[in-house]
């Protein structure tokens, strides 16, 4: 079992203790680190964050709801594949928002802003390792996000990519696809601080679109992450991936 958990570390206003462990496990089963069809037990959690079985309950229900848990009766639950059907419907989401607020990114960014997304770029070139990688990535899309003024907008793409996110995790273990991101990025920002509206849009729907090919790729090399649209999840357990893949 692995190590207890302390969940007093909330800051702002404070998150439900339901809410947390949801949050924790989401991250986790997002960043690749519980492999699908591994099951998630209700008292091993329990006793994992010392806490009742039902906020385990609770953040589980959570996590069905997002289809990246599967709760069969009389069997458990069970993290959920990645269906790539959903994939497309999560892109279209994701591109029409991002490549809209893009252009007014364009449009709005300041020096100040320009420093700003400069340095997550320079964050995202010597991170250290891939999950840092990834949160730089995050963060510069966001940072675009508030560049457009349309944070509340980034908050329905990050719900929304769920699915994405999971095979962006996998393809960021591969040192090729790291080079081939911070390359688009750089592009994006470069549109963005020389305010060429056109540029940065066709460059964002460029990198976004990325994720098909992305998704074809992972499903070859990592197909034990993945679901056909008309196969239901099986109650087994699964070993976890190796944890660094070399590109």
């Amino acid at each position: 079992m692995e190590d207890p958990i302390d969940l007093q570390l909330t800051t702002g206003r404070r998150a439900t203790i339901a809410m947390q462990i949801y949050r924790h496990l989401r991250r986790l089963i997002v960043a690749g680190d519980y492999a699908p069809l591994q099951s998630l037990s209700e008292n091993e959690l329990a006793a994992r964050f010392r806490v009742s079985r039902t906020p385990i309950r609770e953040a589980l229900g959570k996590l069905e709801e997002e289809k990246l848990v599967s709760i069969l009766p009389q069997y458990g639950t069970f993290v959920a594949p990645i269906v790539p059907d959903r994939v497309f419907s999560d892109q279209f989401v994701r591109e029409a928002l991002e490549c809209a607020a893009i252009g007014e990114a364009a449009t709005r960014c300041t020096e100040a802003d320009a420093r700003i997304l400069w340095a997550i770029i320079e964050d995202q070139r010597n991170a250290s390792s891939e999950k840092a990688f990834f949160a730089a990535d995050e963060a510069m899309h966001r940072a675009l996000m508030a560049v457009a003024d349309q944070e509340a907008a980034w908050q329905v793409v990050d719900a929304a990519k769920v699915n994405i996110d999971r095979i962006r995790h996998l393809s960021v273990r591969h040192t090729f696809k790291r080079r081939l991101i911070l390359t688009e990025h750089e592009r994006i920002i470069d549109a963005v601080v020389a305010h060429d509206r056109e540029r940065a849009v066709a460059a964002m729907r460029e990198h976004l679109r990325g994720v098909f090919a992305s998704s074809a790729q992972m499903m070859l090399t990592y197909p034990e992450f993945f679901q056909g649209a008309g196969d239901a999840p099986r109650p087994t357990r699964r070993k976890r991936p190796p944890g660094d893949i070399p590109g």
